[in-house]
């Protein structure tokens, strides 16, 4: 029998697709457990009216999504860690963590749709993509700096301001590139090899067997002499 499935189906179908199954499989567990309906000319309509619903719905969602990344490509996030010499970060900056300041702007953004591939261990620049549809991209530009005295959390917009920063921020760490890469570890002095004792063979055991017996044979050849 054909049937409109009503709901995904794994390994069967998806909403609102004519599948052929068997007649006990359709009329014993599809239909009764309302993951599909018989095909009919009302049910064909009911089924085409919601896909026009949900393709007006997702249509929407796109444009809503299309208007967001457009939003995020011309934000600035700042951000501040305590840093070591290297620029390494006492931590490190999450996509959680950008969800976050995000929000305190009002832009609310699930951190899933954030693609941080690894939190950001470091100080530097970078560009994050995100995601607020299957079918639309933004990029998002963080900045993680060294914190000072206070802790630093900025959403901006991008203005002369940002690349300022930006550039000031690079050149930090080519700096602290060209300061680490010169400090060449020593090479690590190898210890002199330990010389093994070399082990005897059997038959050298074998040749010195018979000095052990030399003096008991002159012992022997004396007692003849006295006798």
């Amino acid at each position: 029998m054909q049937v409109i499935l009503t709901d995904d189906v794994f390994e069967l179908g998806k909403r609102g697709e004519i599948v052929k199954v068997a007649d006990g499989y359709g009329r014993n567990y599809l239909i009764p457990r309302r993951l599909a309906v018989p095909v009919t000319p009302g049910n064909l309509r009911m089924v085409e009216q919601q896909r026009l619903a949900m393709a007006k719905k997702e249509a929407k969602f796109k444009e809503e999504a299309e208007l967001l990344a457009a939003e995020l490509s011309q934000l600035h996030l700042i951000i501040s860690r305590k840093a070591g010499d290297t620029g390494a970060l006492f931590g490190s900056v999450t996509s959680k963590d950008l969800a976050e300041l995000l929000a305190t702007q009002g832009v609310h953004l699930d951190r899933r749709k954030i693609l941080l591939e690894q939190p950001i261990k470091s100080i530097g620049n970078c560009s994050v993509d995100i995601r607020p549809h299957s079918d639309v991209n933004a990029v998002l530009t963080i900045s993680v700096i060294a914190e000072g005295d206070e802790a630093i959390a900025r959403v901006k917009k991008k203005d002369e301001e940002s690349d300022r920063i930006i550039a000031d921020l690079d050149a930090k760490v080519k700096e602290i590139a060209l300061l680490t890469g010169a400090r060449k570890p020593e090479a690590p002095v190898e210890a002199a090899p330990v010389e093994k004792p070399r082990k005897k063979h059997r038959k050298e055991h074998a040749e010195e067997a018979p000095k052990a017996e030399e003096p008991a044979a002159e012992a022997a050849a004396e007692k003849q002499e006295n006798d």
